[in-house]
């Protein structure tokens, strides 16, 4: 069930950060369009687009932990092997879950205080709270991924001690 609904997570985030990306090049074409062609500024579309370009941001590092992407120093990879890279992948990624977990959840005290103060956007006169609502959201599911990635590489290892 866990594994169902993680595949179906998987998908949804693949769509929505193509979608996201599509929106992006969209909202850009249509500023530059209006500006330098029509001669008028949409302020929404400037707007719009950069909640896009953070969400997008956001979701993408999710997939990217997910598939192994980000970028790390692979020197230590070298030089170690084993049961011991096993282990300091484990603690590396626990050390990172626990960070992105703090961010989610201190994020979720700042998106509360910016919907106590009830200001909006001033182009899209959206409320404060909502934008960042983005960050505890996508931050908790960096968290599941990160989880789910030390639960396959735990597997893995079980499974077979030379292919981690």
């Amino acid at each position: 069930m866990v594994r169902k609904f993680l595949s179906h997570t998987d998908k949804i985030e693949e769509t929505l950060s193509v979608l996201l990306f599509l929106a992006l090049v969209v909202l850009c074409f249509m500023q530059v369009l209006f500006r330098f062609f029509l001669n008028f500024s949409l302020s929404w579309t400037e707007e719009l687009a950069n909640y896009d370009f953070i969400l997008l941001i956001y979701v993408s590092c999710s997939l990217a932990i997910l598939r192994g992407a980000h970028v790390r120093v692979e020197i230590i990879d070298a030089l170690v092997t084993g049961v011991a890279k096993y282990v300091l992948d484990q603690i590396l990624d626990l050390i990172w879950t626990i960070f992105i977990f703090a961010v989610g959840y201190y994020g979720i005290g700042i998106m509360r205080d910016a919907f106590l103060v009830e200001k909006t956007t001033p182009a899209l006169d959206w409320p404060y709270g909502a934008v960042y609502a983005i960050v505890p959201a996508t931050f908790f599911l960096m968290t599941v991924r990160l989880l789910q990635r030390m639960v396959q590489r735990h597997r893995a290892w079980v499974t077979n001690h030379e292919n981690i």
